[in-house]
C-alpha cells in the first residue's frame, strides 16, 4: 500500500510533537515528581540535563548511521527505545540512578528523529519542503506546551506517571502506523539521493562527502574558532538557550514557592506565557531583520544589542520581586526579546564565515549549544537551589543574561573591526580560482542533507537555508564589471 509523501509527513509532524511532551510534562509536575522519587533539587537539576546529554551524543555520529544502515530501520529502533525509556522511567527504583539512565536513553532515542525527520523533509517534500521544514521545527515548542498543559491538569486529577503513559500510547501509536504502513522505498535516504545523483552511486557520494574538505578536523576547528564575530554570536546564542532551559525547567517551581501563588494559575499563565512569547518574538525579529535589509547589515547586530540591553532589563527585576504578575510580565518580554534576537543573530553567525566552513560551522554551533546552553542549565541551577537557595538560583540565571550583553558588545567591536580592512576584488577571485569544485562544494554546504549526513548536525536554522544560497557570490559577473571597469 502506497502512502503519499504528505500523509507520511503527517505522522512525522505528529511525532515530532509527542516526542517532546515529556519536555513539558516534567516541569509541569515538578512538585510532585521530587516528592514521589524522592530526589533533591540538585538531583532532578541533573535529571532534566540527562536527556541534552543524551541527544549531544548521539548527534556526534547519528548523521552518518543514515548513510550506512536503513533509514526506516534506523528511526523504528528509535521509536521502540523511546517508548521504553518512557516506560520504565516513572517506576518506583530504590536508586536514582535508574532514573538518570532512563532519561538518558530518552535523548539517545530522540536524537535520531530530530537529525532524520528534516533530512526526509529535504529529499521528498519537493515543492513544499520549505514550509514543512518550517513547520516540523515550528511543533517543537508546541510539543513542550503541550506537555506542560497535559501534565498540568493530570497532576491536579491523578498522578503524574499517568503523563508519560500518555505519551506513551500516543507514541506507539504513531510507531505502529510507521511500521506497517510507510514502505521502505518512500522513506530510505539512499533511494532520494541515487534519483538526485543520476548515475551516481551511493558509494560515489559517499566518497564526495569525505572530499568535500581537505582539511583535518582540528585545522578547521582552528580555522573556525579564529572567526571572532562568529564565537562571540554563538556565545551569546548559548547563554540564550541556557536561561530559557532554566526557565523552562525551574520557573514554575519557583513562582509557587517564593511567588507564593497557586499551583493551578502558575501551570495556566506560564503555559500561555512560555508558547506565545517566544513565537511572537522570533515572528517579530525575523520581520525586522528583513526590513533592515537582512542579516549581513551591520544594523541587524546593532539590533542584537538592543534585543539583548532588553532581554536585560527584564530580567533584572525577577530575583527580587514576589508579585506574580509582574514576574510573569517580565519573563514574557525576557522570552519575547530572546525569540526576537534568534533569527538575526543565527543569519549572522552563518554570514561571518567562509562558505567553505559554513557546513563546518553550523555544525559546531549546534553542540556548542548543546555542551553551553541546554545541558548545564538545569544541573547548574538544582546545584545552587540545593547549596544556596531558590533565589541565589534564580538571581545566576537572570543575571547571566548581562555577560551574553557584554559579549554581544564585543561582537560590534570585532565586527568594526572587519569592517575597517579593505579586502580588494583579485583576493576574493584568487582564492575563488583555488579550487574548481568550490561552487559545487559550497552547494552542497548549503543543502541540508548533506550538511545533516556529514556533520551529524539537527539542522535547527532550517528555515534561514534558502535564503542563504541567494548570498552566494556570482564571481563571474564581478570579473565581467571589473573588465569593464577596467576598459
Amino acid at each position: 500500500m502506497e502512502i503519499k509523501p504528505k500523509w507520511i509527513f503527517c505522522l512525522l509532524l505528529c511525532t515530532n510533537i509527542i516526542i517532546n511532551l515529556d519536555q513539558g510534562i516534567i516541569p509541569a509536575a515538578i512538585q510532585q515528581i521530587e516528592e514521589s522519587l524522592e530526589l533533591t533539587s540538585e538531583q532532578l537539576g541533573y535529571l532534566g540535563s540527562q536527556v541534552y546529554a543524551g541527544v549531544t551524543l548521539v548527534c556526534l555520529f547519528g548523521g552518518k548511521l543514515f548513510l550506512h544502515f536503513n533509514s526506516k530501520m534506523i528511526v523504528m529502533f528509535s521509536y521502540i527505545g523511546m517508548i521504553s525509556s518512557l516506560t520504565l522511567f516513572p517506576l518506583n527504583y530504590g536508586s536514582s540512578w535508574p532514573f538518570y539512565i532512563f532519561r538518558f536513553l530518552t535523548g539517545c532515542s530522540k536524537a535520531p528523529m530530530m537529525i532524520y525527520f528534516p533530512v526526509w523533509v529535504d529529499n521528498f517534500g519537493g515543492e513544499s519542503k520549505t514550509i514543512w521544514i518550517t513547520i516540523l521545527q515550528g511543533v517543537i515548542p508546541l510539543g513542550i506546551f503541550v506537555g506542560y498543559s497535559l501534565s498540568s491538569v493530570i497532576s491536579s486529577l491523578w498522578q503524574w506517571q499517568a503523563a508519560f503513559y500518555i505519551q506513551v500510547i500516543m507514541l506507539t501509536a504513531c510507531a505502529t502506523i510507521f511500521i506497517i504502513f510507510v514502505r521502505n522505498q518512500d522513506f530510505d535516504i539512499k533511494k532520494s539521493t541515487k534519483s538526485k545523483l543520476g548515475s551516481k552511486s551511493i558509494n560515489e557520494e559517499q566518497s564526495f562527502l569525505a572530499q568535500t574538505s581537505k582539511k583535518s578536523y582540528c585545522q578547521m576547528m582552528k580555522e573556525l574558532y579564529s572567526i571572532k564575530l562568529w564565537l562571540c554570536c554563538t556565545i551569546v546564542i548559548s547563554i540564550l538557550y541556557f536561561i530559557v532551559t532554566g526557565i523552562q525547567f525551574w520557573m514554575t517551581d519557583y513562582m509557587i514557592h517564593e511567588m507564593h501563588q497557586e499551583k493551578q494559575t502558575v501551570n495556566i499563565v506560564f503555559a500561555i506565557v512560555s508558547i506565545t512569547a517566544p513565537v511572537f518574538g522570533c515572528i517579530t525579529g525575523g520581520l525586522i531583520a528583513q526590513k533592515l535589509g537582512g542579516y549581513q547589515r551591520t544594523k541587524s547586530l546593532y539590533v542584537c544589542v538592543l534585543y539583548c540591553s532588553l532581554c536585560c532589563l527584564s530580567a533584572a527585576p525577577v530575583p527580587f520581586t514576589e508579585t506574580f504578575w509582574f514576574g510573569a510580565l517580565c519573563l514574557w518580554f525576557l522570552l519575547f526579546f530572546g525569540g526576537a534576537i534568534v533569527p538575526p543573530l543565527m543569519g549572522i553567525m552563518l554570514s561571518s564565515v567562509p562558505k567553505h566552513l559554513k557546513a563546518f560551522a553550523n555544525s559546531s554551533t549546534t553542540m556548542f549549544q548543546n555542551l553551553f546552553g541546554f545541558l548545564p542549565a538545569p544541573s547548574i541551577y538544582g546545584f545552587l537551589m540545593e547549596r544556596y537557595n531558590s533565589q541565589v538560583a534564580v538571581f545566576a540565571l537572570m543575571y547571566y543574561s548581562f555577560v551574553g550583553l557584554f559579549v554581544m558588545l564585543l561582537a560590534v567591536y570585532f565586527r568594526r573591526q572587519q569592517n575597517n580592512k579593505k579586502v580588494g576584488f583579485e583576493e576574493v577571485f584568487a582564492q575563488q580560482q583555488d579550487s574548481k569544485s568550490s561552487v559545487l562544494q559550497d552547494e552542497e554546504n548549503f543543502n541540508i542533507t548533506v550538511r545533516v549526513l556529514q556533520y551529524g548536525d539537527a539542522p535547527l536554522v532550517t528555515s534561514l537555508t534558502p535564503h542563504i544560497e541567494d548570498q552566494i557570490l556570482n564571481y563571474d559577473n564581478q570579473e565581467e564589471e571589473l573588465n569593464q571597469k577596467e576598459i
